[in-house]
């Protein structure tokens, strides 16, 4: 540990953590994890702790306040995520309606470094404040404010929790993304008009499987592991198909009963080239319209148009009434959606990784396994064994709406067929399952 303060503060900080919240006070003394602290002197001085900035070393104010700005002034309770260098809470407690602030520490080891080095003893002793741990929490609370290092510093018992207020962070960015103002996609919805009018709809397939197992495959890395059960077993369930899995799918000669797909980009016909197109002339696709005309033009089979249930569709949706399907920025929610309105009981998840295991972001043989080596990367979940596993920003938040999906949903069962790829909340394990892979 680098260059800190008199051992004063520190004990100034527990004396007061001993006597308001003497469990906190416990876990941050046995804390042995090992993390490179460092001292940063600029205009103030800060810590880094795993070459994170804990705070501003040039305005730490000025950052708490920018921070509080996301919880409104006439707030009477909030929540602060993340400890940061303590400006924050102490930035809250000035305003006079707060009533109560809630401090949640993501990591003992990065609570114990920073007590060592900032006196918090002032805002610790305050009666407004409550102090806890993350790993204690299982609902995300608002109004809040992060201290985004805090969450990336986050200790495995606390990745769900940081994981969900990172995506509620981003949220707002999200939004704005499939707003009705959003030119280009509005643009998009009128060239496939013509589609959208011409086209089935996914409706038509809602209770068609009311009481059956249903597979949905996604293109995570060991989907290729599942192709043997799969095969073996076809005939006992109903498979549903991402586009990114259709390629690896057929060529082991496991022909879906629907294929799912939502993105926009030309280059998504490389997911349907390249194959022995008469297998498909009886499946359906199931797309949205922000889909590329041109990519719609090549499926050989029926076309069934669903919308998001976003703001931009509202206009096309009104004028052509057809079922609507969960989205939250990946094809695999809607295909999951899919299958529980189509009946499921119970449905397997294969190749839902939502990760990289192995180092590898894609099932080989996809469309997309070119580019198969998993990007560097800071992010990472717990798989199915507890370990970290590496995975993206993007791919972490899609988890999380997933699992808050299946959260909302208790009476369909809900199996992951991996262990390799992310733990999914929610989820049992297909080894358990008897009658299937055993």
């Amino acid at each position: 540990m680098g260059q800190v303060p008199g051992p004063d503060v520190f004990e100034k900080n527990i004396a007061v953590l001993r006597e308001r919240f003497p469990g906190v006070c416990s876990r941050v003394l046995n804390s042995r994890e090992s993390l490179r602290v460092d001292v940063v002197s600029r205009r103030v001085s800060s810590l880094s702790i795993n070459q994170l900035l804990i705070a501003s070393c040039y305005e730490p104010r000025r950052e708490a306040s920018r921070q509080a700005s996301l919880i409104p002034q006439d707030s009477r309770e909030a929540w602060v995520y993340g400890l940061g260098s303590g400006a924050l809470p102490r930035f809250l407690l000035a305003r006079p309606n707060l009533s109560t602030l809630h401090v949640v520490l993501f990591n003992p080891a990065v609570a114990q470094a920073v007590f060592r080095f900032f006196d918090a003893s002032d805002w610790l002793a305050d009666p407004r404040v409550s102090l806890g741990f993350a790993v204690d929490e299982t609902t995300l609370h608002a109004p809040f404010a992060a201290n985004f290092p805090c969450l990336m510093l986050a200790d495995e018992a606390s990745s769900r929790l940081r994981d969900m207020v990172c995506l509620e962070l981003s949220t707002p960015f999200i939004r704005e993304k499939h707003s009705a103002h959003n030119a280009h996609l509005k643009q998009r919805l009128h060239d496939n008009e013509p589609y959208v009018r011409a086209d089935g709809d996914v409706a038509s397939l809602f209770g068609t499987r009311s009481g059956q197992t249903l597979v949905v495959a996604a293109a995570g890395p060991s989907l290729a592991d599942q192709f043997g059960w799969m095969g073996a077993q076809r005939q006992r369930f109903a498979l549903l198909a991402v586009n990114t899995a259709l390629k690896p799918l057929v060529a082991a000669g496991l022909i879906p009963d629907a294929v799912v797909i939502i993105d926009e980009g030309e280059h998504l016909k490389a997911h349907f080239q390249g194959m022995d197109t008469e297998v498909l002339r009886s499946v359906p696709l199931v797309y949205f319209p922000r889909v590329h005309g041109e990519v719609l033009s090549l499926w050989p089979g029926p076309r069934l148009t669903a919308y998001p249930p976003h703001e931009l569709y509202a206009e096309i949706r009104q004028q052509y009434p057809k079922g609507a399907l969960f989205a939250s920025g990946s094809v695999l929610h809607p295909a999951v959606d899919l299958a529980v309105r189509m009946g499921a009981d119970r449905l397997i998840l294969a190749g839902a990784d939502l990760a990289y295991p192995r180092g590898q972001r894609y099932v080989a043989g996809s469309a997309v396994s070119g580019k198969n080596m998993a990007p560097t990367s800071e992010y990472w979940v717990l798989d199915g064994e507890g370990e970290r596993v590496p995975t993206s920003a993007s791919l972490r938040g899609y988890l999380r709406d997933l699992e808050g999906y299946i959260e909302r949903h208790p009476g369909i069962r809900f199996v992951n067929s991996s262990r390799q790829g992310a733990r999914i909340a929610g989820t049992s394990f297909l080894a358990e399952e008897r009658d299937l892979a055993g």
